[in-house]
């Protein structure tokens, strides 16, 4: 379910809910206040899957109660994401990690921004190796190194080019309960194996992890980040098992000289893997290679396919044979030969052993099998971008919480499926997806899904004016390519939302009547005479304005009756008013007011200017 702010939760006694910062199937990320240590920290809510036997539901909570408390030991590691404690509240755990402000993933960077280039690559892969090593020395692997698990901060980290200052931290050491929504993974009995398309293939024989593995996944990952795809991407997840287990990625086109270190990592057999330390003093030597500016690598189609980076340094450095010195190689010094090449053969002899034991890990029976047993054709056009809500809808990946979205409705609005884009969320979107909600089949999603994100959602629409839930279902063709989440937006009835909605809005923003909900604590901002900006605060602290409801003005009331409108809030919340107590009335644009979007924020204020009324204040009327 959508959740409020936070503010009236408290966790353990200790951690006050500020804010939610995500949202996925593994659960919920909150922003929250130490109230011993006196700083904000991040709670990651752990989810678990529902209607799992009890006993079962024991030996994952006391997992990942070992697991985190392990990971801690990194604590003090520069490139891992601090993980301070695991609490329980109700039951369930509760994960203590630092506060990343501002931080974005690789697997978002490269999807909004495209591939990086092979210098920026090489710079995050020696600080993933960094802490993987780290991480293997003091016997902890990670087991699910992907390129949403590698978050970038500092300045720049969210735009094209900034992945080369910022800073990299591997999150998530082996906290992991079930799959993320929208994202397959591999299971048994036992529990968690990893994400099928950045999985080392011994792992999906059923061997357990390795640090081998973990190096086998981080190539996974840089192959990702250079090239702007998974190796092993395919429709299915048992396609990209079959893929991982059966053939070579492609050769990269971007990579250029990283492309040997990319083969050596992703080799098949992990004895004939890159070592940790063979890796790093590669991927050093390539980020102090001199000439090479760091940058955001975004080609057109045309030059992908006709202008490949070079694979190997210009003639003016060591030839390549130049052995490294013991504490790795210098700028002069060109890197380890890497031992493994690129292939396209497809590899023999045990076969039907691995085949059986994927059977057994993956639990899909006869389908399974045949989609195993039938060798790939790699001649076959395979589609790439698979639409999971159907062609009408446009999109060519899966939603996720948070995306905002322009929408274009075919006929009468909520009716027929709307032509959307994903949009920056400042740039006065139509709508926004607050939730997700795995459906068990296609019926199920066509039956129950409208009433059910109407009920996920229910909280912030009854506290937002004029605003409608709409549930974006699944395609028969994304269904079958593995979307089984039924995406739940809020639109505005008549105009756009002008911004984010509920928990996605940030202290400090501009608010506008479109956006804002009841409860809402504003400070004003001077922009020119008679005209102020409401920026969103928290209630918890002194604030000078405070959202008690909306009332609709008469149809024949024209935008800048100010009296009237001020009339319609004594007469709906004169109880509020007093001699200590001041109402507002407040409307936004007058284009929005002519296209139907008639509503009146009724705002509570102290009587003399430059007042501020006291934290929480005000609790906004149970009527409304």
């Amino acid at each position: 379910m959508a959740e409020g702010n936070g503010a009236e939760r408290l966790v353990a006694g200790r951690y006050s809910l500020l804010r939610r910062l995500g949202a996925g199937g593994m659960g919920r990320v909150w922003l929250a206040y130490d109230q011993i240590l006196d700083c904000e920290v991040a709670l990651k809510e752990l989810a678990l899957p529902i209607g799992i036997p009890e006993e079962q539901l024991g030996v994952r909570i006391t997992r990942a109660r070992g697991e985190a408390r392990h990971a801690a030991q990194l604590r003090s590691h520069p490139h891992v994401a601090t993980v301070y404690d695991v609490v329980e509240e109700n039951g369930l755990p509760w994960i203590v990690m630092a506060f990343v402000p501002g931080a974005t993933d690789l697997a978002e960077l490269v999807r909004d921004h495209g591939p990086l280039s092979p210098a920026d690559t090489a710079r995050i892969g020696v600080a993933v190796l960094d802490a993987l090593t780290a991480g293997h020395r003091a016997g902890i692997l990670h087991r699910d190194v992907k390129p949403a698990n590698i978050l970038l901060t500092g300045p720049g980290a969210q735009t094209p080019g900034g992945a080369a200052g910022g800073h990299v931290l591997l999150t998530d050491y082996g906290i992991s309960l079930q799959p993320d929504a929208g994202e397959p993974r591999l299971t048994t009995t036992s529990g968690f194996i990893g994400t099928p398309g950045f999985l080392a293939p011994e792992r999906a024989r059923g061997v357990p992890p390795s640090p081998a593995s973990d190096l086998f996944s981080l190539g996974a990952t840089l192959y990702y980040a250079v090239e702007g795809r998974g190796p092993f991407d395919r429709s299915t997840p048992y396609e990209t098992l079959s893929a991982l287990l059966f053939e070579e990625p492609p050769p990269p086109s971007r990579a250029g000289i990283l492309g040997p270190v990319l083969a050596s990592l992703m080799a098949k057999d992990p004895d004939q893997r890159m070592s940790g330390d063979e890796a790093m003093r590669t991927l050093a030597w390539l980020t102090a290679t001199p000439g090479e500016q760091p940058s955001v690598h975004r080609p057109s189609v045309s030059e992908a396919e006709t202008t490949p980076l070079p694979e190997e340094p210009p003639a003016s450095r060591p030839p390549p044979g130049a052995p490294p010195t013991k504490e790795g190689p210098s700028p002069g010094q060109a890197p380890p030969r890497p031992r493994h090449r690129w292939s396209t053969k497809l590899p023999s002899g045990r076969a039907w052993g691995v085949i059986a034991a994927l059977l057994v890990l993956v639990g899909a029976g006869v389908w399974a099998g045949a989609a195993l047993l039938d060798s790939p054709d790699t001649n076959a056009p395979r589609t790439e971008l698979v639409p999971p809500y159907g062609d009408q809808v446009g999109l060519t990946r899966e939603l996720k919480p948070g995306n905002c979205v322009s929408a274009s409705w075919p006929a009468e609005r909520f009716k027929d499926p709307p032509k959307l884009k994903i949009v920056d969320c400042k740039t006065y979107p139509d709508g926004q997806v607050l939730d997700l909600n795995a459906t068990t089949s296609l019926d199920d999603a066509r039956t129950n899904s409208q009433g059910i994100c109407r009920g996920l959602l229910r909280d912030t629409t009854s506290k937002m004016a004029d605003v409608q839930s709409y549930a974006l279902k699944p395609s028969k063709v994304g269904w079958d390519s593995g979307v089984r989440n039924t995406a739940c937006l809020i639109f505005g009835n008549t105009v756009s939302l002008y911004g984010p909605v509920g928990d996605y809005r940030k202290h400090g923003e501009q608010i506008f009547v479109e956006n804002s909900s009841i409860g809402d604590c504003y400070n004003l901002k001077k922009l020119e005479e008679h005209n102020y900006a409401h920026l969103l605060v928290d209630c918890n602290q002194p604030h000078e304005l405070q959202g008690l409801g909306y009332v609709k003005s008469p149809q024949d009331l024209k935008f800048g009756s100010w009296d009237a409108n001020y009339d319609l809030c004594v007469k709906r919340y004169g109880a509020y008013q007093s001699s200590t107590r001041a109402l507002y009335a407040w409307v936004h644009a007058e284009d929005t007011w002519n296209q139907g979007f008639t509503y009146v924020m009724c705002l509570l204020a102290m009587p003399e200017e430059g007042q501020k009324l006291p934290p929480g204040s005000a609790a906004p009327p149970q009527d409304n």
